[in-house]
């Protein structure tokens, strides 16, 4: 049996910094938080979660489509279990009533659109799932490099 590259071991990474940025996204556009075991137990089934997916998929179009499936199960999870603390709502005018129009300028034209508490919702954890991609690939290409320098520096005399 081969050692296991460094890479994978640091996967678990991935998986706490989704439920970060998910419980940010969702508190920042008028959700609540759940109370601490349950965020607890979603750091964990998130770190076990990317681990065991990390050694099957590589691709980045694969990994930013398992990044919005984790939010939208994180927001699912929120949702179902969450209350204990209202969310913060900075963008909901501090309502956190959802469906709740918010005035938030879509574009540049004057009145042109308000953007409903579902949509911010929906944009806040999509860029949470861009961004735990950026993060997961940028720990495992540190990694990588930390194992490729260690591998080179084992190797001279």
């Amino acid at each position: 049996m081969g050692a296991t590259p460094v890479q994978d071991k640091w996967a678990w990474v991935a998986g706490p910094v989704a439920v970060a940025l998910g419980l940010a996204a969702h508190v920042i556009s008028g959700g609540g938080a759940p109370a601490m075991p349950v965020l607890l137990a979603l750091v964990a089934l998130s770190a076990l979660a990317a681990q065991l997916i990390a050694r099957w998929i590589h691709g980045p179009i694969l990994l930013l489509l398992l990044s919005g499936v984790a939010q939208q199960l994180l927001f699912f999870g929120f949702e179902a279990l969450g209350g204990s603390f209202p969310g913060a709502g900075f963008l909901d005018h501090l309502h956190g009533q959802p469906q709740q129009p918010v005035a938030v300028p879509a574009d540049s034209q004057p009145g042109s659109g308000e953007v409903h508490a579902a949509d911010l919702m929906l944009y806040t954890h999509a860029a949470a799932a861009i961004l735990t991609l950026l993060v997961a690939a940028g720990v495992s290409r540190l990694a990588r490099r930390g194992h490729d320098q260690g591998q080179r520096s084992a190797a001279l005399p």
